[in-house]
């Protein structure tokens, strides 16, 4: 297997936190990581597609653009290969397990952790949409251009606005229970369903023929997606392209007319509505103020 080659890599050690770090890929390859049994790590795939190969899970896991999941295994030492395409870009937050409960629970005993156990390691290995604010929060965090001795506020800051964003996403789901059979290959298709509306940002989904592309009852589609992710798909599809929107124009690389057909605005005044109505201002408003906090 041909190993890493990267572009770039960015790299944070934020107190009481962990350390975060970008990978960013030009070629296809694999990356080795260890990990101790205190250590969690977060993997967010941020662009491409990476199969991540777990030393105490029999099977690989596909990781995919604008998805994450939390990896540990207590008990003992254990390593991953990130198995990456062209162009994959992934965030990788490593923290001890101690500061993963102290984020949860300022007040927790950490002499409690071996007799008391706070959070259970497999609720956390699920699959965890990513939408683009949390992107923008890394991307923030890691390329920010603060000077001391603000950076450091900066950057526990940005760090603990991306945790809750995760730890919101990964168990706000609601408490009632799912109307339709919701079995772990249904699931798997639901968030297919989801990887194909967010490539394809700039078509109106249509949740009838979804269910058939996806051989999905058109019931178990409908109640499924809004269970897993809190909204129906029409929801998650006008939320998404407004997020990517802001992404877009946080990279700077794109006009305003240009993001606006990108995400299948035919009239650029729609979107700069749409945006207005979802933000409170519009695009060129975001901008600067992203220039006057950044």
């Amino acid at each position: 297997m041909q190993k890493s080659t990267r572009e770039s890599d960015q790299g944070l050690q934020i107190p009481g936190f962990g350390h975060i770090q970008e990978y960013n890929f030009h070629e296809s390859g694999s990356l080795e990581l260890n990990s101790g049994p205190r250590d969690i790590f977060l993997f967010c795939m941020r662009e491409g597609t990476a199969q991540l190969q777990v030393s105490f899970i029999p099977h690989p896991l596909e990781l995919h653009g604008e998805e994450a999941i939390f990896l540990a295994f207590p008990r003992d030492n254990w390593h991953i290969r990130i198995v990456h395409e062209p162009s994959a870009v992934v965030y990788v937050v490593r923290m001890n397990i101690n500061q993963l409960h102290k984020l949860i629970n300022p007040a927790f005993d950490t002499t409690q952790l071996e007799t008391t156990p706070r959070v259970n390691m497999k609720d956390l290995m699920k699959l965890i949409p990513v939408n683009p604010s949390l992107l923008i929060c890394f991307d923030q965090l890691l390329h920010h251009k603060m000077q001391p001795p603000y950076h450091a506020m900066f950057e526990q800051a940005k760090s603990m606005e991306i945790f809750s964003l995760l730890m919101e996403t990964a168990f706000s789901r609601q408490t009632d229970v799912c109307p339709v059979i919701l079995s772990p290959v249904i699931e798997s298709k639901i968030h297919q369903v989801r990887r194909h509306i967010i490539s394809r940002l700039d078509e109106v989904p249509d949740p009838d023929k979804l269910a058939v592309t996806y051989s999905l009852p058109r019931t178990t589609l409908r109640e499924g997606y809004k269970f897993v992710y809190g909204k129906t798909i029409h929801q998650y599809h006008a939320d998404h392209k407004l997020e990517s929107a802001m992404q877009m124009l946080n990279s700077g690389e794109w006009l305003v007319k240009e993001i606006a057909f990108r995400i299948g605005y035919q009239n650029p005044s729609h979107f700069i509505s749409a945006f207005k109505k979802k933000y409170g201002f519009t695009p060129k408003q975001y901008l600067k103020r992203e220039q006057v906090q950044i």
